[in-house]
């Protein structure tokens, strides 16, 4: 459904711009530009149109005149903004309309409703987590000589206090996939932990930052943070982000409070 959701944060972004436009508009001056060359120079006209007991469209003289001709330059730009984005609007309430989710587990349910005899056959259910949480394509040959630590599953991680929530996870049955692409065309960067949440199945990514006292480090993370925030992860749904205390340990108590808050 990841794709869903962008549709609707671009239609919710179109909405309210639009708004944002329309209050705009009713600032801007009656009319519209008109430009008209003699010669080498150049003359502007605000034209009026018909309008109460204006019986023909009137044309006034505004050449000298700066503040009312890039009002209206800037009137006409939102004029025609508001008609794409209208265009735009529709064409995305067509497709939320239309939109059919793909994952296993919507498809497959529609599949037994038709063919419940199946139910304990081929198909029961999304994947179990054990099987989730094994099944995929690590990261490979990316500063492969920095994975030095190892979880208790085998897993070869880049510092201890990942480990360590590695341990918290499997201590409450929570399954994860360590350094997994995430399934977005427009995500480069690759999460720490992806987690799918037992209760409904929702997928959570986990950031653990050290390495805090570097500059260079920290303004990295924070570009990561813009392009997973552009895919719709973001703290206060999908995304939970921990950090190295300044001389580089863990506050196992904040740990905690995530996995009991957010993954429970």
């Amino acid at each position: 459904m990841v794709h869903k959701k962008e549709l609707e944060r671009i239609h919710f972004f179109l909405l309210e711009r639009k708004s944002d436009l329309e209050e705009e508009l009713k600032t801007l001056p009656e009319g519209k530009l008109y430009c008209l060359q003699s010669e080498d120079r150049w003359f502007y006209y605000q034209l009026l149109p018909k309008k109460g007991n204006r019986k023909k469209e009137k044309r006034i003289g505004i050449s000298r005149d700066i503040d009312t001709i890039f009002a209206l330059t800037r009137k006409s730009y939102v004029s025609k903004a508001l008609g794409l984005i209208d265009k735009d609007i529709k064409v995305l309430e067509m497709a939320l309309k239309h939109y059919a989710a793909f994952d296993e587990e919507t498809v497959m349910a529609k599949f037994l409703t038709r063919h419940p005899e199946l139910r304990d056959g081929i198909y029961y259910g999304r994947q179990l987590d054990e099987f989730w949480a094994a099944d995929y394509e690590k990261q490979t040959a990316f500063y492969e000589e920095e994975l030095r630590h190892v979880s208790a599953d085998g897993t070869m991680m880049r510092s201890k206090n990942e480990v360590y929530i590695a341990s918290r996870l499997d201590h409450y049955g929570i399954p994860y996939r360590y350094e997994c692409p995430v399934a977005h065309p427009d995500v480069t960067r690759i999460p720490d932990f992806t987690i799918r949440r037992p209760r409904d199945g929702k997928i959570i990514y986990w950031e653990h930052m050290g390495l805090t006292g570097d500059e260079d480090y920290m303004s990295e993370n924070e570009r990561k943070l813009v392009e997973y925030q552009h895919a719709g992860i973001v703290p206060w749904d999908n995304l939970i982000i921990t950090y190295d205390t300044p001389d580089g340990g863990i506050d196992a108590k904040l740990i905690e409070a995530m996995i009991q808050g957010w993954l429970l």
